[in-house]
């Protein structure tokens, strides 16, 4: 006697499994989507990050050069009265040039005010400050330049508009929480340089 037995063989692929598949695949590719975003604002606020320390810098290097004036044999320059020249904790004002191009002529003629030993370190400083204040606007977002002083130290604080950078990306939270005590805007991200003039 011979018993049929009868095998039930798949023959192809079951929608369901392929809905399983896709479901699967979906939520992987948005988990990498989602890295994909989170990346490329991490390396935007990295790169914010360095044009701010390269400017403090910046800032840092021409205060220091400016110092050299003091140190001339028979200078007259008063150490208080140039530190207080860069000093200004509302920030560098760009919107006015200044009268005199004192430390780069910019394709203009040198001013003659620029070297007639009146107020030559005055004109030098506020020609640091507008051009400080330009690079910082034209490179980060809302670029902002403080200068701050304990008296023995000077703070160079350069802020830039952290949330609004980010907010393509959907990232509402600042990642500097510290920079809001003391630019008082907690939408700011900054870096902070301090020297010894």
């Amino acid at each position: 006697m011979r018993v049929n037995v009868t095998r039930n063989k798949q023959t192809g692929v079951s929608l369901i499994e392929i809905l399983v598949t896709a479901l699967v695949l979906g939520i992987g590719l948005l988990g990498v989507a989602s890295l994909q975003i989170s990346s490329v604002s991490s390396n935007q606020e990295g790169f914010f990050t360095s044009q701010a320390t390269s400017i403090a810098e910046e800032l840092a290097g021409r205060i220091r050069a400016s110092k050299v004036v003091e140190m001339v044999p028979g200078s007259v320059v008063d150490h208080d009265a140039y530190i207080a020249n860069y000093v200004d904790a509302n920030g560098y004002n760009c919107a006015a040039s200044p009268a005199t191009f004192c430390r780069a002529n910019l394709g203009i003629e040198s001013s003659a005010e620029c070297s007639d030993g009146v107020d030559d370190l005055v004109d030098m400083t506020n020609f640091d400050k507008w051009d400080i204040c330009n690079i910082a606007s034209e490179t980060l977002p809302g670029g902002k330049v403080r200068v701050t002083s304990s008296g023995w130290r000077l703070s160079i604080i350069v802020e830039w508009d952290a949330i609004k950078a980010r907010e393509d990306f959907g990232q509402k939270q600042n990642i500097e929480s510290n920079c809001a005590i003391l630019i008082g805007n907690d939408e700011k991200n900054c870096v902070i340089l301090e020297i010894l003039p």
